[in-house]
């Protein structure tokens, strides 16, 4: 069946994540985001607060437009 199907389908690409919530686990999962990025993303959201939008990944350190493009997230 097709929900046994997505059940096993563990390492699908996240793209649709909130950036503002997602634990740094799920962030790591993203397209060109390590453990290392997806930690500077945790701390860099709380030292500014939310991101207003994904462009704003753009100002992590270590994590440049492309990076931001790549992961695919909008």
């Amino acid at each position: 069946s097709m929900a046994n199907e997505a059940a096993t389908e563990q390492n699908a690409v996240v793209t649709s994540i909130d950036i503002n919530n997602a634990t740094q686990d799920q962030l790591a999962m993203l397209t060109g985001i390590g453990p290392a990025k997806a930690a500077a993303i945790v701390e860099y959201r709380e030292a500014h607060g939310p991101f207003s939008s994904v462009d704003e990944l753009a100002e992590v350190s270590g994590i440049g437009p492309a990076t931001v493009e790549k992961t695919g997230i909008y």
